[in-house]
């Protein structure tokens, strides 16, 4: 069944449940009134001293104690009904919450597997780059880090740290600054990648949604997979650990610094010390 069959069945079930409490709360309303008629009946009785009082005693209460039978009686049914709603209610909740888990499964594998397909097809775009680079220039320029952004972040962080790196003497592949007109995007980045000895990841909302960041991402953890030790410096920059980890389980297992605690002096200081023991 689908889940949003199932959400149908469960908003009505929901309904249906309120609809039966008010229905009980009301005769539940109807037994106490007829227990009071009840009570005056007898007392009217107890007091009476004509005939006539007595025969009019009785037939209130007789008439209070057929509303009482009534309301009791309606009571179980409805007491019956709200067992049977509650007990479908809460296997529909259980088939729910199976058929969710179900299609978590079958997206995580969906994304892993354009995940590999992405970066084989990367990997072989990149030896293939290597190849045809017959004059050496490909491998001549080597960075220390290559920063993987999104372009929304530039001015607010990404600018500004780039050059805090450069004015640090860390050599630093940034976009802005490496594809000229007319170049190829896809090279371009393969390129800095490829002479990079870190990879610099400003991970948050804008990030996680775009195209190019995902690319590069491929290839960075492609990078990872065959260098020797973690070349993948994470950054979290307005996201939350929850945001990330619906990208990617690995990168929430890395330990990050965060914009939020962390200045741009901080991360600067702690990748020149990084680079410094390499060089």
């Amino acid at each position: 069944m689908s889940i949003s069959m199932l959400l149908s069945q469960i908003k009505s079930l929901e309904t249906g449940i309120t609809s039966i409490n008010k229905k009980i709360d009301t005769q539940k309303l109807k037994e106490a009134k007829a227990i009071e008629k009840i009570a005056k009946a007898q007392k009217k009785s107890i007091g009476a001293k004509t005939i006539s009082t007595i025969s009019s005693a009785q037939r209130e209460y007789q008439s209070a104690s057929k509303e009482l039978t009534s309301a009791q009686a309606e009571q179980v049914k409805l007491s019956k009904q709200l067992v049977d709603k509650s007990k479908n209610l809460t296997n529909k909740r259980s088939d729910l919450m199976k058929a969710q888990a179900k299609e978590r499964e079958q997206h995580q594998k969906s994304m892993e597997s354009l995940q590999r397909e992405a970066l084989t097809t990367q990997k072989s775009h990149i030896q293939e780059i290597i190849k045809v680079d017959t004059d050496n220039t490909f491998l001549d320029k080597k960075y220390d880090v290559f920063i993987s952004h999104a372009s929304e972040d530039k001015d607010d962080f990404v600018e500004p740290l780039a050059r805090a790196l450069q004015e640090a003497g860390i050599d630093t592949w940034y976009d802005s600054d490496q594809i000229g007109w007319g170049q190829s995007i896809r090279q371009s980045i393969d390129k800095g990648l490829i002479n990079s000895r870190f990879c610099l990841i400003v991970l948050s909302q804008n990030f996680l949604k775009k195209y190019w960041t995902n690319y590069e991402l491929n290839g960075i953890f492609q990078k990872d997979a065959t260098t020797d030790g973690s070349v993948i410096l994470p950054i979290w920059h307005n996201v939350t650990r929850d945001e990330i980890q619906k990208l990617n389980l690995t990168l929430t297992d890395m330990l990050a610094m965060n914009t939020a605690i962390h200045s741009t002096e901080d991360i600067v200081k702690s990748l020149k010390e990084l680079v410094d023991v390499l060089k």
